[in-house]
């Protein structure tokens, strides 16, 4: 019968990260510590360009990607009016807070 209830019933609680790919991360590392001179060696001699590409692709596993974010117009901007008006109010209330 399937959970129709919205709730989680057994499984991995949320945020524990999967076994499989712990350890596949772990061999990865193992991997690049145990060859890492060779590693070295190998990006020396690329083309500067070359290097340069691998640093980029390479940073990406270092530093965290930043979301893109986009900012929206207001939908309903206020007449210059009604600007004129917010402007004038909060001009008055800071004079009668400087008295």
């Amino acid at each position: 019968m399937a959970n129709t209830t919205g709730k989680k019933y057994g499984g991995r609680i949320k945020g524990t990260p999967n076994k499989d790919t712990k350890q596949l991360r772990l061999r990865i590392e193992n991997l690049l510590k145990d060859n890492w001179n060779d590693i070295l060696i190998d990006l020396e001699s690329l083309k500067p360009k070359d290097r340069i590409d691998a640093y980029l692709r390479l940073l990406e596993y270092s530093l965290p990607k930043l979301n893109r974010t986009e900012i929206l117009p207001y939908e309903n901007p206020l007449t210059k009016e009604e600007i004129e008006r917010e402007l004038s109010r909060l001009g008055n209330k800071i004079l009668l807070e400087i008295d």
